[in-house]
């Protein structure tokens, strides 16, 4: 290794470039190197001369002279890059620089104003105030855009405030119920004062609460005038009190999170019990309606304790699970409190009223953790009608991450809806109601949809080898003038679902993906179960993008068919909107990195990321159409899959 003689000592070389008087090769060395590394303790810091001269530049401008600036064409450019930049990257000196300089003429552009405020320096006090005054004038932005300014990234109250303001204007009921699992976790980041932590072990007993019906009208009791001023917890206290879904699963939301944090950070459990307690207190104080949705939330959580009881006790009877199963049957037939449960609300779904359980129907599952399958007399709301409702009781599996994947799959519904494609998806309700992280005690409720994995499907029809699922279709549903002589609406549902959760599973990065999560209704609608390994983990080698076998592709009548060319184009479709719509996703999956959640825990910093390069937003529609097809094309070619899934049908059938 060459290296230099600088004054009385020898330097190896590694980089050089122009030689100096002082710096003279003595050629190179034989033997080791004496290579030693030293650390430049001003690595990373700021830059103090760029830093004073944009206080002194930003400074100088703060007065009228920008207000008469407006952009050339090459400028205008850059800026629109900018405000288009994911809403998870963040921004340059220099960009932050430019949107600073055009912020007046930005005012009229409501995707600009969030960029702004991650262009001011919060720690000066005089741009600061300068920026807050901007916010009035600026064009109100649209509610999803909110979600951002409630992340941790914001932190100035009155920002926050803002973004309260802005979900009171512009969301939706529907869209506050959505975004409400992410709405709670940024309660996290909202300003807390001090309190004793002694809370934390306040009963929930003691609070007398009461919450009611579902309500035709959102209706919030304080005046309008107030709102503005509003913190998020108080936001979110009021509108819950005005509308009884609301309210119906805030109190869930807050419960799990206040038993999650218990043992992790008392401070934070601290402020969710606290919230709790001002809930119960808001409705005791509230309409009669309120009062009497406070009581069915006392009789919800009866229910889900007696239910425990039960199960638990059946599950510890014997080893055998049929032996179980009668043993459950004959517990809920004597327990006449299940039998009639007068109305009683479901927590996984307020619209549904439960009048009692139907013993038997009880049954296991043949799992680890022996899921139970109950089914449930039902009434509409107005009583006129009577139903049946199934579910599954799940104790021991933490859901959190299922509960995200299903939200984030009807967010993605919504938007698909909203661009008029109806991909015929079944994302079905999940509800998280206890989780105590410290003993694994976790129980929760998934909606049962009756439907048959590919697996079992595959299996019975084999004699038909790739027109398995076909045939499995043309016996639910047959119809000699059909397509595949298969009624034409289950065909339609079949190409147009299996392109949304193709799509989905994939910008969310699902894996584990094998025949026997993926499940088919009679009516053609398939869908997606079991979400244990999100954000491209995966516990099989090599997975491919989508999962897509042959007999897949061989129900929509093979590569060169009508269905196929279809199922592309609604992938497609479905691609382009999601890409559309890449901040809303991002800033749900941002207010999540500390919920806990499994697989965004293993890589905190890096859960984001993986979303939005799934996403490819650099690229155009053109080159996101071709990436898209790719995925596609790569998926069926895979070989591996296929290797998987023989090993993984072998695993499940074998016996000792």
């Amino acid at each position: 290794m060459a290296s230099i003689r600088y004054g009385r000592e020898n330097y190896d070389v590694v980089y050089y470039e122009d030689p100096t008087p002082d710096l003279r090769i003595i050629g190179s060395m034989g033997g080791a190197s004496r290579l030693s590394v030293h650390t430049d303790p001003e690595l990373g810091l700021e830059n103090l001369c760029e830093s004073k001269h944009s206080v002194m530049t930003r400074n100088t401008r703060a007065g009228g002279v920008d207000r008469q600036l407006k952009p050339n064409k090459q400028t205008k450019d850059r800026i629109e890059a900018i405000i288009k930049l994911p809403s998870s990257q963040s921004l340059s000196r220099e960009q932050r620089d430019l949107v600073w300089k055009f912020r007046y003429f930005l005012q009229a552009d409501r995707r600009a104003l969030n960029k702004f405020l991650r262009s001011v320096n919060w720690d000066q006090p005089a741009e600061e105030q300068h920026a807050l005054a901007l916010i009035n004038d600026w064009t109100p932005i649209e509610a999803e855009d909110a979600l951002e300014l409630l992340s941790p990234s914001f932190t100035h109250p009155t920002v926050r405030c803002y973004a309260v303001s802005r979900l009171f204007d512009a969301a939706s009921s529907d869209q506050m119920l959505l975004f409400l699992p992410q709405l709670v976790q940024a309660l996290k980041y909202e300003p807390q004062p001090t309190t004793d932590a002694a809370i934390v072990t306040q009963s929930l007993e003691a609070a007398s609460f009461s919450l009611a019906t579902e309500a035709a009208e959102v209706v919030v009791l304080e005046e309008d005038e107030s709102r503005a001023s509003d913190d998020l917890a108080s936001f979110l206290i009021k509108y819950a009190t005005g509308y009884p879904k609301m309210a119906n699963f805030l109190y869930w939301h807050l419960k799990i999170e206040a038993e999650a944090t218990k043992q992790t950070d008392t401070s934070i459990s601290t402020v969710y019990y606290r919230l709790l307690n001002r809930l119960f207190d808001a409705l005791q104080r509230g309409s009669a309606e309120a009062k009497r949705h406070a009581e069915s939330l006392r009789a919800q959580r009866t229910f889900v304790e007696d239910l425990k009881v039960i199960t638990s006790e059946a599950k510890s009877k014997s080893s055998r699970r049929d032996v179980r199963e009668s043993t459950l049957r004959t517990m809920l037939t004597k327990a006449r409190h299940m039998i009639d449960l007068r109305g009683l609300i479901l927590p996984l779904d307020p619209s549904i009223r439960l009048i009692g359980v139907l013993p038997d129907s009880a049954a296991l599952f043949n799992s680890a953790m022996m899921p139970v399958k109950l089914t449930f007399k039902t009434q509409s709301p107005n009583g006129d009608s009577y139903n049946e409702y199934s579910l599954i009781f799940k104790q021991g599996d933490d859901l959190r991450q299922d509960q995200l994947i299903i939200q984030m799959f009807r967010l993605m519904d919504s938007l698909f809806k909203k661009d008029q494609l109806d991909l015929k998806l079944t994302p079905y309700a999940v509800l998280l109601v206890k989780l105590v992280l410290a003993t694994g005690v976790d129980e929760g409720f998934v909606q049962f949809i009756k439907a048959r994995p590919l697996r079992d499907i595959i299996n019975t029809y084999k004699i038909y080898n790739l027109d398995s699922i076909k045939e499995a279709m043309k016996e639910f549903r047959p119809d000699a003038n059909g397509p595949f002589g298969i009624e034409a609406d289950v065909v339609d549902n079949y190409v147009r679902s299996l392109a949304g959760y193709s799509v989905m599973c994939h910008v969310l990065g699902v894996g584990d993906r094998h025949l026997d999560n993926l499940l088919l209704c009679e009516n053609g609608k398939l869908f997606h179960v079991d979400f244990g390994f999100i954000l491209g983990r995966d516990p099989k080698p090599m997975p491919p993008p989508m999962k897509l076998t042959s007999e897949m592709i061989q129900a929509m009548g093979g590569l060169k068919s009508k269905q196929f060319k279809d199922f592309c184009m609604y992938c497609d479709s479905a691609y382009r909107i999601l890409r559309r719509h890449a901040n809303v996703i991002l800033n749900l999956f941002s207010l999540m990195l500390d919920a806990g959640i499994p697989d965004i825990a293993v890589e905190r910093d890096k859960a984001v990321f993986k979303v939005e390069q799934r996403l490819r937003l650099e690229l155009g529609d053109e080159a996101a159409f071709k990436h898209i097809l790719g995925l596609i094309e790569a998926s069926i070619n895979a070989k591996m899959p296929i290797i998987a899934d023989i090993l993984h049908d072998w695993k499940q059938n074998f016996t000792w």
